[in-house]
């Protein structure tokens, strides 16, 4: 995705607020509100439901309502003139919408975001969606902010040090309320049904129509934790930190339907309850139910960092390390690096010496130390002001969450922007798709010849000499592992068709068939469509013989034989034998982008 995206400045009452230009006309601000937010604020920002200023623009009154005449007439209905769109969405959100069903998605949505309600319940609609399209749910909701307003309004100071608060019992009672009352209104909002009326036009039958709540929301004991215990002489009291979730229960009621939701409240064996921390909850959730998917709501803390829309593992762990740098100790360091070490074994090795392939140190660092604790440390990130959320994210999927994503909570319709949509509208953090893909070099020439000469021998792709590979190579794009070619493609500059479109070719585009349904072959085509974009290409051509299917899966279209295909050069077609018959597919490219980088640090188009 993009890097170094430029900021734009917005004024709430006189006060600057930077934003993430990415976001666009989406997002403008509204007076926040202060002090204990009313049941009926409106949202902190007003919401433009077509990204274009001044038009379908959603603002609420203090009930909640539509104070905008044109946002009022497309609750009522869709437009005709929109009627295009609105078809032209659903078929680009099809894939999507597949692609999701079925999967487990952790949704953290912290005491900050769900403080304001009409953010909040707008986000449930979005979940209750998300549930209707096939989606399992399991959210975790937190009420520090909450919390706080509580003890302020009791004349009682709340208390931390460092990240954590210190919890006694009479904090305790007014954690409990406050998850209570959340847990309320989420469920509140969640059990919402359409409109009678509604219903009743698209369904038959005469007979009268009751509803039960819309959806099931489930909560209880899932939390196991134990105590923070006490720290460098500072008791923390009931505050806890969580041992893990009871993932078969969990599974069982997102398998029966239900949308699971999961508080601040831990429990320990005992029977103490602990107020524990959201982050700690979300990530034990994520990582132990094998989620698809984590998200992290946010609102400025993470906004201000103006992270790309795209952020590869490798390069959130060193963001992360470069911030720590000068901050902790060598040991810790260590330490740190061992906890975002994808190899790290699942429990710690055992008397018996279990396998591990971890080097002594970082071994000896792993088993000092829980295998999440000084990523997610809320003492380290609170001293560097860096949010948890992203160190969060960033631990998650070095433990096997396969997609991390970091979502503005004031953008209308966030979760299904980022989910149903093809760039999305926040930033998500997942292992290198990348990873190992790079130009040829000379000394790669020996790898080249040995991955394409089983095809050649197969008529899967035209016989190259190895001088005529060699003055290729610097065309080439590979796939590198272990020092090992596993894939490659050809990339030519064909020049001008005779209608002025500038075209160049694929060719010789093979995986190692141990690697194939990985998913390399579309990082590798994904590659070097980035390339091509940026080197002004406007359309791919690909000849092929017997790998049809699979490119037409990835947008290439038939035009016919090639060798009498206009779509191609003169010079190519008459290099092309007829005898062959090979079959021409073509793909335009969209434009790049004015800040176009270079390939491999963005997903897709």
């Amino acid at each position: 995705m993009v890097t170094g995206l430029p900021s734009r400045t917005l004024r709430a009452q006189g006060s600057p607020l930077a934003l993430p230009s990415r976001y666009g006309s989406r997002v403008r601000p509204l007076p926040p509100v202060k002090g204990t937010i009313p049941r009926d604020a409106p949202s902190v920002y007003e919401v433009d439901t077509n990204g274009k200023s001044g038009t379908s623009t959603l603002t609420l009154d203090g009930n909640g309502s539509s104070t905008n005449g044109q946002s009022a007439q497309a609750s009522s209905g869709l437009s005709k003139q929109d009627f295009a769109k609105f078809v032209q969405f659903f078929r680009q959100a099809s894939p999507y919408v597949e692609g999701h069903r079925g999967k487990t998605f952790v949704i953290v949505v912290p005491g900050n975001v769900s403080a304001n309600r009409t953010l909040l319940q707008s986000i449930m609609a979005d979940i209750a969606l998300l549930h209707g399209l096939g989606v399992n749910l399991v959210l975790v909701v937190g009420v520090q902010q909450q919390i706080d307003i509580m003890l302020r309004e009791r004349n009682m100071t709340p208390k931390y040090v460092g990240g954590y608060r210190i919890t006694d019992r009479e904090v305790m009672r007014i954690a409990i309320e406050a998850a209570g009352q959340v847990r309320t209104t989420c469920e509140q909002f969640l059990s919402k049904g359409p409109a009678i009326p509604m219903f009743r036009r698209h369904t038959k039958g005469d007979r009268e129509v009751h509803f039960e709540p819309a959806l099931r929301v489930i909560s209880g004991n899932y939390i196991t934790a134990k105590r923070r215990g006490v720290l460098e002489g500072v008791d923390f009291g009931l505050t806890g930190e969580v041992r893990f979730v009871l993932k078969d229960d969990i599974r069982r009621q997102l398998d029966s339907g239900n949308i699971v939701m999961l508080s601040n409240i831990g429990f320990t064996a005992a029977g103490e309850v602990l107020n524990c921390n959201t982050y700690d909850v979300g990530l034990h959730a994520a990582c132990e139910l094998d989620a698809d998917k984590l998200f992290f709501l946010h609102l400025d803390e993470v906004a201000a960092l103006n992270l790309p829309q795209w952020l590869p593992l490798s390069e959130a762990q060193n963001m992360l390390l470069g911030k720590l740098q000068n901050s902790i100790s060598a040991q810790q360091m260590i330490a740190l690096r061992a906890t975002m070490d994808p190899r790290l074994p699942a429990e710690p090795a055992s008397a018996y010496g279990a396998a591990t392939s971890l080097s002594p140190t970082q071994l000896r660092a792993y088993q000092a130390m829980k295998r999440e604790e000084l990523v997610v440390d809320l003492d380290i990130w609170s001293a560097q002001g860096f949010p948890t959320a992203v160190s969060t994210c960033v631990v998650a999927c070095c433990r096997g969450v396969k997609r991390a994503h970091l979502l503005d909570a004031r953008i209308d319709g966030g979760l299904l922007l980022e989910l149903y949509s093809r760039d999305g509208v926040g930033t998500m953090i997942s292992a290198d798709f990348y990873e190992g893909i790079r130009k040829a070099l000379p000394n790669d020439l020996d790898g080249l010849v040995a991955l394409l000469d089983p095809l050649e021998k197969a008529g899967n792709l035209v016989k190259r000499t190895r001088e005529e590979l060699a003055d290729l190579v610097p065309s080439f794009t590979v796939i590198e592992r272990d020092n090992r070619i596993l894939g490659a493609a050809l990339l030519l500059d064909l020049g001008q068709t005779p209608d002025g479109v500038t075209v160049a070719e694929v060719g010789a585009f093979c995986v190692d068939p141990i690697y194939r349904g990985s998913g390399r072959g579309d990082s590798l085509l994904d590659y070097v469509e980035q390339d091509a974009r940026g080197h002004g290409i406007q359309r791919l051509v690909l000849l092929t013989t017997r790998t049809a299917d699979w490119f037409e899966q990835r947008d290439f279209r038939w035009q016919g034989a090639a060798y009498a295909s206009e779509l191609l050069p003169l010079s190519r077609r008459a290099r092309i034998n007829p005898l062959r018959n090979s079959q021409l597919y073509v793909k335009n490219l969209e434009a790049p982008a004015d800040d176009h980088v270079a390939p491999g640090k963005r997903i897709g188009f």
